[in-house]
This record gives C-alpha cells, sequence and structure tokens, in this order.
C-alpha cells in the first residue's frame, strides 16, 4: 500500500510541482505527536498535509525521477515487547498486495531506537516494471529508508516516517542515505 501512495505522489510531484509552493526549510512540519524540519537539501513542495500525514516531494536528478518523504501515524494495537512489534511490522509491511508491477530486489528491517522511539528500521529497493512517466511507462527503481515506531507518549499509536527516491537503474544517488538520516535526526516525538 505504501509503494503505491509513494508511487502516486511521485505521479502528483511530476504533474504539479509547477504550481506548489516551494517548502521553506526552517518551516516545521507538524502533524499530530510529531514535529521535523523539511529536508535541508534540494527544493520541497508540498504534496499532502493533514493533522495525520505531510508528504513533501522533489524533483529527482533528472527528468520523471523523484523524491519523497512522509510522516504519518497510524492505530496499532497493544504490543507488549520490541519483538512483538518487529513482527507486527514486518507482517504489516509484508502485506502489500501482490499487483506484479513491483519486483522487490532488496529488503532489511530491523529493531533501531530513533530519538526516544521503539522503532523497526526498513530499507527497500523494488523495482516498478511499470513506471508512469511523462510520455509513457517505464522501469524504475523505488528505493525506500524509513522507521516505523511507536509513539514514545502512546504505544498505540505508530508513526512512519519515510525518505524515498524513484530513479532510472542508470542514475546514481550517492548521498541518499546521508539525506535521508539527517532528515531523521530531526524527528521529534511530541504531545497529541
Amino acid at each position: 500500500m505504501l509503494k503505491i501512495i509513494i508511487v502516486l505522489s511521485s505521479l502528483l510531484l511530476t504533474s504539479c510541482a509547477t504550481v506548489a509552493p516551494v517548502v521553506n526549510p526552517n518551516s516545521p512540519i507538524n502533524i499530530y505527536g510529531v514535529t521535523t524540519l523539511p529536508p535541508q537539501s534540494g527544493s520541497w513542495v508540498v504534496m499532502a498535509a493533514s493533522g495525520y500525514q505531510s508528504s513533501l516531494g522533489s524533483i529527482g536528478a533528472n527528468k520523471n525521477e523523484s523524491l519523497v518523504v512522509n510522516v504519518s501515524i497510524f492505530q496499532l494495537p497493544a504490543l507488549d515487547s520490541d519483538k512483538k512489534f518487529l513482527e507486527y511490522i514486518v507482517e504489516s509491511r509484508a502485506t502489500s498486495p501482490d499487483t506484479g508491477r513491483f519486483e522487490n530486489q532488496e529488503n532489511t528491517e530491523n529493531l533501531s531506537p530513533l530519538n526516544g522511539a521503539i522503532c523497526v528500521k526498513y530499507h527497500s529497493i523494488s523495482k516498478d516494471t511499470n513506471a508512469k512517466i511523462q510520455g509513457g511507462k517505464a522501469s524504475m527503481f523505488l528505493e525506500s529508508i524509513g522507521y516505523n515506531c511507536q509513539h514514545p507518549k502512546k504505544n498505540t499509536v505508530g508513526v512512519n516516517i519515510e525518505y524515498s527516491l524513484r530513479h532510472f537503474a542508470h542514475t546514481q544517488y550517492p548521498s541518499l542515505e546521508k539525506d535521508s538520516d539527517d532528515f531523521f535526526k530531526n524527528i521529534q516525538f511530541t504531545e497529541f
């Protein structure tokens, strides 16, 4: 499901980037229970904003390539151990519908704390065999680095923080890990 949201967001970014306002890098992103600064590198536009979710997009190095950051909250069941939380997140991430469009190339999921919260950090790379681009369709890669966390002030609220990149196979983004880590460092879990 998250892959579908990112792909749709990428399409919206391609069509709306000329009319959406550029985000001020000093203006915080605020949703219920979470605040952060936008990514500090590149020009970002607002793609979705509500009390439950904020998504920003940026144009990639080449036409039809894009970067998306998403911060959202979701409901979690009461889980009484880190191991059960990890199992729940791994199972939830694996339940995306198999449309035949995405071929998983790589996926890691590990318990990893983030700014005082218990989290599962993931890094996945999928091949999108039917990516919609301006002028038709193409084969592209979707690389996502993110965290699914239990909110430290209410453990039945989950927080998803993701930095993703949609790119062609020949394009390299050597700063992706650093840029995503810089974005994740700014996450603060706040009162509801």
